[in-house]
């Protein structure tokens, strides 16, 4: 216990890992995403405020997605401009409810001898393909940089579907997904920004984490009561170096 050791050591991250940027890298992405929307009444009518009122109070977000393929060129070590094919699940729900039936209908039996449900929610899919462009700025000079985007992603509709999820009494689910009939538009323009950091694993693998928020400028439907999507996520990106 009397016996002191006085050592000394040295990080030697520096000089395994080159800090020298790289001009070109190709990423893979994926992102969770906080997915809901903003109503807007487009006639101004006393009805489609009643209607925007009654959803806003049953309606709520939903967990969508986004992935996909992108390609980076880095100007310099502190800007570069990145190009990207996404698919990306978009939209929002009808919160669980419960389910009330009239007297002819057994709410235990229904009208066929099955059971009926309980509890229904409504979840509503927008699929689009998306094609993001933005400039990305980069600060550091060690392994771990800070970044900052500002860009701008066209949505281009694949489709739209809605999934009900029905609950019974003795606890099964059934759950269903079908095409949604209406006529929802088929392109949307979506400004992009974020911030994160960017961890360099080795000369060749970079390792991004960004919290990203997309907001969509157009309706997505012609009709009194329109929304316009929009989602907040984490965006994760490997990047391999290509050059």
């Amino acid at each position: 216990m009397m016996i002191s050791l006085v050592a000394f050591g040295q990080d030697n991250l520096n000089s395994t890992v080159s800090t020298e940027f790289i001009k070109f890298l190709f990423g893979v992405n994926i992102s969770p995403d906080y997915c809901y929307r903003t109503l807007k009444n487009n006639d101004g009518s006393s009805t489609s405020s009643v209607i925007i009122d009654l959803r806003n109070k049953n309606e709520e977000f939903k967990i969508g997605y986004t992935a996909g393929l992108n390609v980076c060129y880095n100007i310099s070590k502190n800007l570069g401009f990145e190009l990207g094919v996404q698919y990306s699940n978009k939209g929002y729900a009808f919160e669980k409810s419960d389910l009330i039936f009239g007297d002819t209908i057994d709410p235990h039996y229904g009208f066929d001898g099955t059971e009926m449900p309980t509890k229904a929610k409504f979840i509503y899919n927008h699929i689009y393909l998306d094609i993001p462009v933005r400039a990305i700025f980069s600060f550091g000079e060690r392994r771990v940089h800070f970044i900052t985007s500002i860009g701008v992603t066209t949505n281009i509709l694949l489709k739209a579907t809605q999934t009900s999820v029905l609950e019974y009494e003795n606890g099964d689910t059934q759950r269903e997904t079908n095409d949604q009939e209406d006529d929802f538009n088929s392109l949307n323009i979506s400004p992009t920004v974020s911030a994160g950091i960017d961890y360099k694993i080795s000369n060749k693998i970079n390792l991004r984490a960004e919290p990203t928020l997309r907001y969509g400028l157009l309706k997505i439907i012609d009709t009194p009561v329109t929304a316009y999507l929009w989602s907040g996520g984490l965006n994760i990106t490997c990047y391999y170096a290509l050059k």
